[in-house]
């Protein structure tokens, strides 16, 4: 097997390894978003899918489309996301374990069945920062970043698998440096790598619009549908805490009341 970068070839920035990771990153988005929207949306068994989509309209091919673009945007820009950190650890700049058995084995089975929790915080302070702060104590940030950044996502208001990471590249690139999260503590390059790859393809099938066979993530569609409300995830319950979560289109308004 080729060397990973961080452990050598990514002392120097050079296209033969940083293409690796560009090309890997389009590929896996394209697979696994391809494959998935046509076998929901175009597939041989479509019509009898129709019932478990949770808006029952098709979106446009111009919409799929258009996540498409923005999708394969923000696969190179987590690609970008990597190879800034592969020359991070090659150069030592900032610290690695350079084999998995420097942690006990309990460990290692810990952080990697719970990436999904402990990069949720990063998220909702992420995505909660770029809605309106519905404040008048200090300037309301939220809705320069919302009209200037996050809108193109909410223009997948009709989310397909596609949809899941289509972001202005400013966004995406702050979605992706949940890889930095475990680099704070030193870990394995392969933690950062693991959650770059759950927030790709947790962002990709919790878009897809079906209860099933599909992810089904009601929770997060309410938040395409209404906007304010739902910035983080089901599995980690920030929204209950700080007062954002909502199960209906009626508990929308109560949160702003």
């Amino acid at each position: 097997l080729e060397m990973y970068p961080a452990f050598g070839p990514a002392k120097t920035f050079q296209l033969n390894w940083m293409l690796h990771i560009i090309i890997r990153d389009v590929i896996g988005c394209w697979i696994i978003c391809g494959v998935w929207d046509w076998f929901l949306y175009f597939g041989p068994l479509k019509d009898k899918l129709h019932k478990y989509k949770v808006n029952p309209v098709y979106p446009s091919r111009t919409q799929i489309k258009h996540d498409a673009f923005w999708s394969t945007s923000a696969s190179v820009t987590a690609a970008g996301v990597e190879i800034l950190l592969c020359y991070l650890w090659a150069n030592g700049i900032v610290p690695m374990q350079t084999s998995l058995s420097e942690n006990p084995l309990w460990l290692n089975i810990v952080l990697i069945l719970t990436i999904t929790h402990y990069r949720i915080p990063h998220f909702y302070i992420m995505h909660r920062a770029m809605h309106p702060w519905k404040t008048t104590s200090i300037p309301d940030l939220g809705k320069f970043f919302y009209k200037q950044v996050h809108s193109l996502h909410h223009k997948s208001y009709n989310p397909t698998a596609f949809s899941g990471t289509s972001m202005h590249p400013i966004e995406s690139t702050l979605y992706y440096t949940a890889a930095f999260i475990p680099v704070a503590f030193g870990l394995h390059p392969v933690y950062a790598i693991a959650i770059i790859m759950d927030c790709g393809v947790g962002a990709w099938l919790g878009h897809d619009g079906f209860q099933w066979p599909g992810n089904g993530d009601y929770f997060h569609l309410l938040h395409h549908a209404h906007f304010d409300c739902n910035y983080g995830a089901m599995h980690v319950p920030l929204d209950w805490l700080f007062g954002t979560f909502a199960g209906s289109k009626e508990e929308v308004k109560k949160i702003w009341e």
